[in-house]
């Protein structure tokens, strides 16, 4: 796949509004533009990953693909969005495509699949229904290969992963699309380069802050909110000025509950993020292991529905054994039902809370 990096000067326009990885979230992407009121006088930047994971990755990208027309949005390509160039240039084969399919519960593949009636359950299948989709989806397709990796501004680099330098025309693809843990890099970079890709939760040691991270010595804004993937999903936003100031926040989705009980926060807490989530099981009991977590140079038992193998190591689901401190009427997120309580969120911090609650 040839690097593709296109230069926009952003002059037009009052704002420069950055998102990233929606992950066929329709309805965050609606909730958002409704929450920094998007106009016809703001620059859009999706900065990668429109694609894949959420249930309804083919309506929004017709929804994006007709709001390019007012040529005030514009994306880059993120690792999810470039399946039909990687399975068009033999990159993936129809066996991969095969697998893929068969083993996630949401992609754009199996959407376009259901909507035209198409089997998918093995690979002659697959060599049946690709020159279908390539015919059909024709204009879906040639919108997502035209969308460049890179764009450079007066205001900053936009790119979905990372990259290892300003000389940006001498950028890796793969590396664009896929560095992991680019926020923590050292090259000093002499203007914001906004990336998604790497969930702000990943760079979380003791408390899970899902809010953009940032490293202000390297300007790097890392604004990928984990949406779709993770319990405490949110939408990230970063908006620049043409003074060079921004400004931050974020919209999720999730259920709202009202706290019935104060609880105090927790001390020395614990927290693993995926991808440093290995453990090495020293003693398996029936409910529960006792695992050394190298990431904590510490032993703890853990359940052991929350155990998993991967590729020959075993590791943990994401977990944090932080208490919010929280008041009583207070209103916040609710994540997911854990064996301790709950996981909330409040003002884009995570943690459990085990007291009383109402729905709203």
């Amino acid at each position: 796949m040839q690097l593709k990096v296109n230069e926009i000067n952003f002059e037009a326009y009052k704002r420069i509004i950055a998102i990233s990885d929606i992950h066929g979230d329709l309805e965050g992407f609606k909730n958002i533009l409704k929450e920094v009121n998007f106009t016809s006088e703001d620059a859009l930047v999706i900065v990668g990953d429109l694609l894949e994971k959420g249930q309804h990755s083919l309506e929004l990208l017709r929804t994006v693909m007709k709001m390019t027309e007012k040529r005030n949005i514009f994306l880059v390509l993120g690792n999810n969005d470039v399946i039909f160039q990687e399975w068009q240039e033999d990159e993936v084969s129809d066996a991969d495509i095969c697998w893929y399919m068969n083993s996630r519960n949401n992609s754009i593949l199996i959407e376009m699949a259901h909507e035209l009636d198409l089997s998918y359950h093995d690979e002659e299948d697959i060599k049946k229904m690709k020159p279908v989709l390539f015919e059909k989806y024709k204009n879906e397709i040639d919108f997502l290969s035209s969308l460049p990796h890179i764009i450079d501004s007066p205001y900053g680099i936009f790119v979905h992963a990372g990259i290892t330098s300003e000389d940006l025309l001498s950028q890796n693809v793969e590396y664009c699309l896929t560095a992991p843990t680019f926020a923590l890099e050292t090259y000093v970079f002499k203007k914001p380069v906004i990336v998604g890709h790497w969930p702000a939760s990943n760079y979380c040691q003791e408390i899970i802050d899902v809010k953009m991270h940032v490293n202000s010595k390297t300007q790097v804004y890392s604004i990928d909110g984990g949406n779709s993937m993770k319990s405490w999903q949110q939408i990230n936003y970063l908006i620049l000025y043409p003074d060079h100031t921004m400004e931050s926040g974020y919209v999720d989705t999730l259920p709202r509950i009202r706290i019935l009980e104060n609880q105090s926060a927790s001390t020395n807490p614990l927290t693993l993020i995926y991808p440093y989530t290995k453990v090495n099981i020293l003693e398996r009991k029936d409910t529960k292991s006792l695992c050394f977590i190298p990431q904590l140079n510490k032993e703890m038992w853990i359940e052991n529905h929350l155990l998993y193998p991967y590729k020959g190591n075993d590791y943990c689901e994401d977990f944090t054994t932080y208490y919010l401190p929280l008041q009583k009427d207070e209103v916040v997120s609710f994540c997911e039902e854990i064996k301790e309580g709950i996981l909330v969120k409040k003002n884009g911090i995570v943690g459990i809370y085990s007291g009383q609650y109402e729905s709203l």
